[in-house]
């Protein structure tokens, strides 16, 4: 584990993975509807529903199960090889460079898993589009804000003054 949070900020990286994820399904639940978009927090309910699996809990595994995801997930952008190499100056703009990748390699893996069997997989593919434009635009939130309050250790390779 501590080659994996090497030369990450791990407080700031902590913070930063939880409120992106609470800001991300805050926005799905909030703006479910407008212009025929996001609410796939319902979504996700109905599928472990047709599931049968955590019954009278469904809520509350979303919610844990979205948060977790959030601060797992976010290893990948905070891992100093993976931030530097992202495009953009600025924490915010990393941030949505690194959504915009991460729905990619979402998708991908969506794609393979559906195709190789995967029943969760298969309903999840055949969500509406209007539900996979959702969660396009709500990986560029959750990279936004994580890009935003994600403070790198600064570089140790400067020359003291």
């Amino acid at each position: 584990m501590s080659e994996i949070v090497r030369g990450v900020n791990f407080w700031s990286y902590l913070f930063a993975s939880l409120v992106a994820g609470y800001v991300m399904m805050g926005v799905d639940l909030m703006l479910d509807g407008f212009l025929g978009l996001f609410g796939t927090y319902k979504t996700y309910i109905e599928l472990i529903k047709l599931w049968g699996i955590f019954k009278g809990f469904e809520d509350w595994v979303v919610a844990i199960g979205h948060m977790l995801n959030s601060v797992v997930l976010a290893l990948a952008f905070v891992y100093p090889t993976i931030y530097k190499k992202l495009p953009g100056k600025s924490g915010f703009l990393k941030g949505l460079s690194f959504g915009i990748l991460w729905h990619i390699v979402v998708l991908i893996v969506l794609v393979i898993t559906a195709f190789g069997g995967a029943g969760f997989m298969r309903e999840f593919l055949s969500m509406p589009l209007r539900e996979h434009v959702s969660l396009f635009l709500l990986h560029l939130v959750w990279g936004g804000v994580l890009g935003l309050l994600y403070v790198p250790i600064p570089s140790q390779s400067r020359t003291p003054s």
